[in-house]
């Protein structure tokens, strides 16, 4: 983004970028099929929205910090297990200190042979209403604009890109 864009287009244009991958795309993976992986999509988002909270801090602080700052309470408190969560997902796909579970809102948070089960619908509902009270603060704070334009200018990422692929004539190219 240049300097010319307000501050305000560019939360906005984030917004939408987000709310078109997270937002919308989350909904598609509440199935039998795609429920692991809508886990692992809301603690992208999560992970997301935290670099622009805190992009000076490690990625465990910054996430831990949006959790407990954004979340619901009953969430808040598992700040450092959700970062474990996180942790095993991507570098395991293992569902780590947490049962899933998914169109089981009655389980959700409950104790089932000693983990706390997760579901699906209401994680994403977290991310969600986390996702609300960010953009709603970051609109109206200098402090919270100051790392958010900090974030999206950072070379390693930040600001949303879409890259598109195009086929080449005659197939793809191989080295020799």
């Amino acid at each position: 983004m240049t300097a010319s864009v307000s501050i305000a287009d560019q939360i906005a244009d984030y917004r939408r970028h987000f709310d078109s991958i997270y937002v919308a795309g989350i909904p598609n993976l509440l199935n039998d099929d795609g429920a692991f992986l809508s886990f692992l999509n809301v603690l992208t988002g999560t992970e997301a929205l935290a670099g622009l909270l805190a992009p000076t801090k490690s990625p465990g602080e910054r996430f831990r910090e949006f959790v407990g700052r954004y979340y619901p309470a009953e969430l808040r408190a598992q700040a450092e297990r959700l970062w474990d969560l996180r942790n095993a997902m991507v570098h395991s796909f293992h569902p780590g200190p947490f049962a899933l579970t998914h169109h089981a809102s009655w389980a959700h948070l409950q104790v089932q042979d000693d983990k706390v089960v997760l579901n699906a619908q209401d994680f994403y509902a977290a991310l969600l209403n986390a996702s609300h009270g960010y953009f709603a603060e970051l609109s109206a704070s200098p402090a919270l604009q100051a790392c958010f334009l900090k974030r999206i200018s950072d070379a390693n990422g930040g600001a949303p890109q879409v890259l598109v692929a195009q086929a080449t004539p005659g197939g793809p190219h191989r080295a020799a």
